[in-house]
């Protein structure tokens, strides 16, 4: 084989291998873009998959979550309804229970006007015959159970009026001129004179010692002075009591300055009264 020959065939096997090469190469590419192919996808999977995830998982927290809110709100109303109820009943239950009692026939309410607490009862004013004309009020500032405690010896349980010509005679409040003074005196006597005013009774001051109204210029009464009209003494002493000292002559005496004790438990001994003989009326009628 000559040069020529020799040359011819050295460049056919380089061609042959460079083809080689250039197959390899393009073999090996395939193979990566295979493979990054197969990652592309692998990746694009995941995420999708972690979308589908995020995207199921979203409504069932939204749920959760207006279920939540929708028990907040539930008992938010059903606690503001609770004290709407509280503050509409606690009233109604103390005005018509815990603060109201029956005390001998007369339904008494209590009250109370800044830091003085009010026993009122109300009962009908009735005519001779049994015919009502209106009501009256009475506010007395003890609580008539505790007023139990004054020892009453009256005759019959009632206060007698004296009577002249089948009208009701004056009235007197005499007082004890050298009693000792207490901070209800004031309050006790006007509301004790007020009472009987308003019970139909010409009502005057007095005092049980003579010298003394005479000096003050005033009317002095005892029992038996006139037997044609009541007096109620008012005085100090070792006991809180009211007694019957004489026919139509009461006496109103008081301890440690229960002066306000003794005055409304003999307003309370009328009332009774009074209540007693309206209900045997309406029985009766």
């Amino acid at each position: 084989m000559d040069e020529g020959e020799k040359k011819e065939a050295e460049d056919s096997l380089r061609k042959d291998e460079n083809s080689l090469n250039d197959e390899d190469l393009k073999s090996d590419d395939a193979v990566s873009g295979e493979e990054a192919l197969i990652d592309g996808e692998g990746e694009d999977s995941s995420d999708d998959k972690h979308e589908d995830s995020i995207n199921d998982n979203h409504p069932k927290d939204n749920k959760d979550i207006e279920g939540i809110h929708g028990n907040q709100l539930k008992w938010m109303m059903f606690l503001m309804g609770g004290v709407v109820l509280l503050i509409l009943v606690i009233p109604f239950v103390f005005q018509n229970f815990v603060n109201t009692f029956d005390y001998h026939g007369l339904q008494f309410h209590k009250t109370k006007l800044g830091d003085i607490n009010f026993y009122s009862t109300r009962f009908p004013v009735v005519t001779g015959t049994g015919q009502s004309i209106g009501t009256y009020s009475v506010n007395l500032r003890k609580d008539p159970r505790d007023l139990e405690n004054v020892y009453v010896n009256v005759s019959d349980g009632k206060i007698k009026f004296a009577l002249d010509k089948g009208k009701f005679g004056p009235a007197y409040i005499s007082l004890n001129p050298f009693m000792e003074m207490c901070d209800d005196s004031v309050i006790s006597f006007a509301a004790l004179s007020g009472f009987l005013k308003d019970s139909g009774l010409e009502v005057r001051s007095a005092y049980t010692d003579k010298a003394y109204a005479k000096q003050k210029g005033v009317e002095q009464r005892w029992c038996h002075n006139d037997g044609f009209d009541t007096v109620i003494v008012v005085t100090d002493g070792d006991e809180t009591s009211i007694k019957e000292i004489a026919p139509n002559c009461y006496e109103l005496k008081f301890n440690n300055c229960e002066v306000l004790d003794v005055s409304e438990r003999f307003m309370l001994i009328i009332l009774e009264e009074y209540a007693n003989r309206f209900k045997e009326k309406s029985n009766f009628n």
